[in-house]
């Protein structure tokens, strides 16, 4: 497992309190999504929070844009089939330049 160190410059918002003790405590993710699942949604928020910007994530996050009805959200790979939804909440001109995201929620786009 990978530790990362405070110094996180990209910032995580969330819905409310309510969510943002949900994406917190596994126990509570465990629940809802499973052990499996619970595991890979608190690594990909640890790694969400550690980058400076989404092109310092490790690769197998796969982050990318969705496109049609979706345009303008982005996700990253949790264990199949699922994707943890982000919103970018700063300006940006290109995927590069975004520091700050909402943590939208987990949902298979498939």
């Amino acid at each position: 497992m990978r530790y990362y160190t405070a110094n996180a410059i990209m910032k995580l918002s969330f819905k409310n309190n309510k969510e943002k003790s949900l994406y917190h405590i596994e126990k509570s993710l465990v629940v809802l999504y499973g052990e499996r699942q619970a595991r890979k949604i608190v690594q990909r928020i640890s790694e969400l929070e550690a980058a400076d910007n989404p092109q310092k994530l490790p690769k197998n996050c796969r982050f990318h844009e969705h496109s049609g009805k979706r345009k303008g959200l982005y996700s990253v790979d949790l264990a199949h089939p699922l994707r943890l939804i982000l919103l970018p909440t700063c300006s940006y001109k290109n995927w590069v330049e975004i520091t700050s995201f909402q943590v939208y929620e987990v949902m298979d786009p498939h």
